[in-house]
Parts: structure tokens; C-alpha cells; sequence
């Protein structure tokens, strides 16, 4: 075929200075033209939740009496737990202590006495080990015609833990069953320390993934958790250095779930044994995070199988971990909060 041929029947091509304009096509404009779905995808503001719990009791006493044994120390520590501090005075902190390395701490923020009336009331705010959420409780105390007291106990939470309302919920009547007991016989109806625990939580700013993928690094435990050997992958020992003069603690990963991987949280948590040279036996655990409203999370631990240590050393030794775990959470929640800002140069500097 010859040049002229090829020439003919090639297609008529335009010139550079004739070339379409593309402008629409270039990223930036087509994007602004006609924007790609999702590119403005929905997200959530508010992951909010308020709960409240009442528990009610009946009591053939009067409401003075009531009322001393609610608020003084020298009658709680029967029902409820030893009270370090004062009760029945607004703005007073205080402590429910109950005696295992757990307790409440508290802040009185209304006091109403009976002073002859009908009514009274009690209101304050409490935090497990001191570093938990926030919760208000509020004793309400009513005298009826035929001189008994009606007793009323409120609790309310905001982001609660997901199994708020049945372990406080149940646990609110055992405590107005024990108050009563306690005005009928006078005789001490308090557990001296409970079989499971310690349970800590603490809140964190910060998503439970971000967090999580933050302090299940080994590098991250070594600070939090205090870990010189050892990392969280299912089977594997962590030695953990509990300071002072308190030795060591071992942390056996029996099962460390991953986010995204078990129905029907899909959060992450892990399932571990605890053990110490004095114990003949290991302890069971569950380190888990759950949310706690938008962007926060509510990182929790707990232990139990006290039982099954013997029995000069159970509480001793609860102490011991309780308070390892509180001061672990709170080191976590260091590490995820905002760092703070960089204050001017120290005079000694």
C-alpha cells in the first residue's frame, strides 16, 4: 500500500490548538460538578444514654431513727461499709470504705434532716475507687400515719456501663434489705469483702478501638500495666511489677479478642489468669472497653475466684490487687487523654 493511500484513509486528527477541553474532567472541577457518593458521608454527634434506678423499703421505725442510721457513721459501717469522713454535711467528702481495697468516694451535695417533720432526704455524688464515672444517689425517707418510713434509693448514671442496671439495680434492694435488717436487730448484715473484684473503670477520650489499638501495644504496657515481659497475644505471660514492696504478679492471656471479631458488641476485651508465688491456685479476669458516649470509652477490669485462695491471705492479698489495677486505669487513662500544654521554663532551669 502506498503513503497516499494510508494518508487517505486515516482518521482526520485535530490540531493541538483545536484540542476539546477537558477542564470539567480534572479532578477538582468534575468532583465539584458531580461529587462521587458518600463524600459527604452521615456521622453521629451525640451517642448519649441517662439511666436511673429506684429501689423502695419499708421499715416499722421512725423516720428519726432512720435517719441517724443513714447518715451515721457509727450505724453504717454495720450496714454498708466503714465511713471515713462525715456524711451528713453539704460539700463534705467521704469515703464508704469496704475494708477489701474498694470503696466509694463521695460528695455530699444536699442534706435535708427530718427535724420533726414528715420528710428528709440525702443526696450525693459517688465514684468506685475514686476514679469512676460519676453517679448521683439520692436517700428520700417518708413518714407515713401509722409511724413507719418509707425509704427510697435513687442512683443515676449518664453512659453507664452496658451492665448498669442489672448489677447496680440488683444491688440497690440488697442494700435497703440490709439497712433494714440492721433497724430490726441491731446486728451487722454488711459483707466483711466480696468473692469478686476488685472491678475497676475509668472513662477515657477516646474512640474504645483508638483506644485499645493504643494500650494493647507491648510498649504501651510496659507503661500502664507496669509489664517487663510478655504481650497480649492469646497464650502468652506477662510478668507485671506491682511497686513498693508488693513483688510481682503473672498475667496469663487466655483469650484476647480483637475488635470487630465477636458478636454482638464486636469490641475488644480479653480473658486472663493471675498468679502470684503465694497462690496455690490462679485467679480468673476480663479486661474489656465498651463506649461510653461520642468519642469516650469506658475501659474496665475485673477479677474474681477469691474463694479458692486460702484464707489468711485472701484479703491481704485483694488489697494488693485492687489497688495495682486502680492505679493501672489511671495510668491508661493518662495515656489517652490530652496531653497537657508546656508550661513556661521551671526557675531552676
Amino acid at each position: 500500500m502506498s503513503l497516499d493511500s494510508v494518508e487517505s484513509t486515516a482518521p482526520n486528527l485535530p490540531h493541538v490548538d483545536s484540542w476539546p477541553d477537558f477542564s470539567e474532567l480534572k479532578p477538582e472541577q468534575a468532583k465539584a460538578k458531580f461529587p462521587p457518593l458518600n463524600i459527604n458521608p452521615a456521622r453521629s454527634i451525640v451517642q448519649d444514654r441517662w439511666e436511673r434506678l429506684v429501689a423502695v423499703a419499708e421499715t416499722p421505725h421512725d423516720i428519726q431513727r432512720v435517719w441517724e442510721v443513714l447518715t451515721g457513721p457509727d450505724h453504717v459501717r454495720h450496714w454498708l461499709a466503714v465511713v471515713r469522713g462525715t456524711i451528713a454535711e453539704v460539700d463534705a467528702e467521704f469515703h464508704y470504705d469496704f475494708e477489701d481495697g474498694e470503696f466509694f468516694h463521695c460528695l455530699t451535695t444536699e442534706v435535708e434532716p427530718p427535724r420533726g417533720g414528715t420528710t428528709a432526704s440525702l443526696s450525693y455524688f459517688w465514684r468506685w475507687v475514686g476514679v469512676g464515672p460519676a453517679t448521683r444517689v439520692r436517700w428520700d425517707l417518708a413518714a407515713t400515719a401509722d409511724g413507719t418510713t418509707r425509704i427510697s434509693a435513687t442512683e443515676e448514671s449518664f453512659n453507664p456501663p452496658n451492665d448498669w442496671r442489672g448489677w447496680n439495680g440488683n444491688g440497690w434492694p440488697g442494700i435497703l434489705d440490709q439497712l433494714a435488717g440492721y433497724l430490726r436487730t441491731g446486728t451487722t448484715w454488711r459483707w466483711p469483702w466480696r468473692r469478686m473484684g476488685p472491678y475497676v473503670q475509668i472513662e477515657l477520650e477516646s474512640t474504645p478501638y483508638d483506644a485499645w489499638e493504643m494500650l494493647s501495644k507491648p510498649e504501651s504496657l510496659r507503661y500502664w500495666l507496669q509489664r517487663r515481659y510478655g504481650s497480649f497475644a492469646t497464650g502468652d505471660k506477662l510478668t507485671l511489677i506491682m511497686g513498693d514492696a508488693s513483688g510481682i504478679v503473672e498475667m496469663v492471656v487466655h483469650q484476647h479478642v480483637e475488635p470487630n471479631q465477636k458478636f454482638p458488641s464486636f469490641l475488644p476485651w480479653l480473658e486472663f489468669g493471675l498468679k502470684r508465688a503465694s497462690w496455690p491456685v490462679e485467679l480468673s479476669g476480663k479486661l474489656y472497653i465498651e463506649h461510653a458516649g461520642l468519642n469516650r470509652a469506658l475501659f474496665q477490669i475485673f477479677v474474681d475466684n477469691w474463694e479458692n485462695l486460702p484464707a489468711d491471705i485472701q484479703l491481704e492479698e485483694r488489697k494488693i490487687i485492687a489497688g495495682f489495677f486502680r492505679d493501672s486505669m489511671v495510668r491508661a487513662q493518662q495515656m489517652t487523654g490530652p496531653r497537657p500544654a508546656p508550661s513556661h521554663p521551671h526557675g531552676w532551669s
